[in-house]
């Protein structure tokens, strides 16, 4: 997915998302590559990390058999 770097403000990142721009997400710039700057076009690249996944479905179960049955 193309990320336009389209402001930075107090730490903060503006994103345009997708090939038209049409989303605005804000993030932190430490989460950002060193060095990026307005105007610098990111390419994000999502994947599914399984092992994360698997132990977050792992601790829901754990607390819904810790609540049971109960109403």
């Amino acid at each position: 997915m193309r990320a336009f770097i389209d402001r930075i403000h107090n730490g903060i990142a503006t994103l345009l998302l997708g090939p038209d721009e049409s989303v605005t997400v804000d993030v932190p710039l430490a989460w950002l590559p060193k060095g990026v700057k307005e105007g610098t076009v990111l390419w994000l690249e999502p994947s599914v990390d399984q092992d994360d996944t698997a132990a977050g479905k792992a601790r829901v179960q754990e607390l819904l058999d810790e609540l049971g049955n109960a109403p």
